[in-house]
């Protein structure tokens, strides 16, 4: 017998203070894996490919997870996943903590994988839950905030200890992650309620059980995370090989980039929720088109960093509209599984981007790989733009 889940009554705002305090603690280990762990497979003799490779076992763990994970959301209750995340989480930080080799890595990753893909899902679950449609893109780029506010924490720690003993800082920093896993499962169990709306009797069980996604929104969505995913794995590599920079220099990279990550969503958001969620897609992704076919042509290394940042605020703002707009168009009996679909077309997105930037970095060269990331990026808002009439807002 299936046991559903349903919160009686649930306090909006508290509850979304209580998520997002949970968020910021597990989201520690983030920007420090980011950071360091394509600059660690490098140095212990990965490839391009196998960098590659380390990235889509991560993606791959999300992408077969999360359908299963949407299903559970709305049949068990979002509370037991989100719990079931920060385990995942705490895994994988020992499991980074205690290993050093390639396998090593990749088992850690895998666990990661696992983790992210059941806690991105419920909470963008439990954010529709409680939020109202007007609100919503706000309230999605609130979690990112959260996320990033907790993740640059985490990063200042293991940056410092990087400078003053770097011989110890990727295990003692992980091992801190670590705690901080074990004390963010103490805190969800105590302090956060089931978020899950009673089932809408209205409707029938056909309709109760379906996602209700346009064909040509997950093509955006499956683009957009390919792009991303070209990219990210060979951001600090192409950084390191084309200025020569050592790793204080590369961390500044990265600040830019924290900062903007914990002030900008929920303002991004905000505005999103006054237009047509189609439009402001579009503008963010054409945002991310531009910039990236730009980087090549820019000489100075802090420009180049500049680029990358702004490319990443219309990402954002195409992140949290995209997640308002999933929301919009689920109903209270599926929107786990509403919020799957989506995830799944984002997975497979990511599975693919990581091996062909790797292909093409290795094979083209780095300017290649950012012209074709801006060119699928301004394919995807060129599609989102044919969908004005469906992301009009409730």
């Amino acid at each position: 017998m299936i046991v559903q889940a349903t919160a009686a009554a649930v306090d909006g705002d508290a509850f979304l203070i209580r998520l997002r305090r949970a968020l910021f603690l597990i989201s520690a280990p983030i920007v420090y894996i980011n950071f360091a762990l394509p600059l660690r497979a490098e140095d212990i003799g990965a490839s391009a490919i196998e960098i590659g490779v380390l990235f889509s076992l991560f993606t791959a763990a999300v992408f077969i997870i999360r359908p299963i994970a949407g299903v559970g959301l709305d049949y068990f209750g979002r509370r037991p996943f989100f719990i079931l995340a920060a385990l995942f989480y705490l895994g994988a930080n020992v499991l980074y903590a205690v290993h050093d080799s390639i396998f090593g890595l990749y088992v850690a990753r895998l666990c990661q994988g696992l983790g992210f893909a059941v806690l991105t899902i419920a909470a963008e679950t439990m954010v529709a839950d409680v939020s109202a449609p007007e609100d919503r893109a706000r309230e999605m780029g609130a979690n990112l905030a959260s996320q990033a506010r907790g993740a640059m924490a985490g990063g200042f720690f293991a940056f410092t200890l990087v400078g003053a003993a770097p011989d110890i800082a990727w295990p003692v920093s992980f091992s801190i992650f670590a705690a901080l896993s074990v004390f963010a499962i103490v805190f969800i169990v105590r302090a956060l309620p089931e978020s899950r709306p009673a089932r809408d009797e209205a409707l029938n069980e056909i309709d109760a059980a379906k996602p209700n996604l346009h064909f040509l929104l997950l093509v955006v969505i499956f683009l957009a995370s390919f792009a991303s995913a070209l990219v990210q794995p060979f951001y600090l590599v192409y950084m390191r090989s084309r200025f020569d920079v050592d790793m204080l220099a590369l961390a500044t990279a990265f600040l830019p980039l924290g900062i903007a990550s914990a002030i900008f969503p929920r303002f991004l958001g905000k505005a999103a929720d006054r237009g047509n969620r189609a439009v402001i897609v579009a503008l963010g992704l054409s945002a991310s088109a531009v910039l990236y076919a730009s980087i090549a042509q820019l000489e100075h290394y802090y420009a180049v960093v500049g680029a990358f940042v702004a490319a990443a605020i219309g990402a954002m703002l195409m992140d949290v509209t995209k997640s308002a707009w999933i929301a919009d168009k689920s109903t209270r009996n599926a929107a786990g599984r509403t919020f799957a679909l989506a995830a799944f077309a984002s997975g497979l997105g990511s599975i693919a981007g990581p091996l062909a930037g790797g292909l093409v970095y290795g094979k083209l060269g780095a300017d290649a790989l950012l012209y074709a990331c801006a060119g699928v990026y301004a394919a995807a808002a060129i599609i989102a733009l044919q969908l004005k009439k469906e992301g009009a807002r409730p």
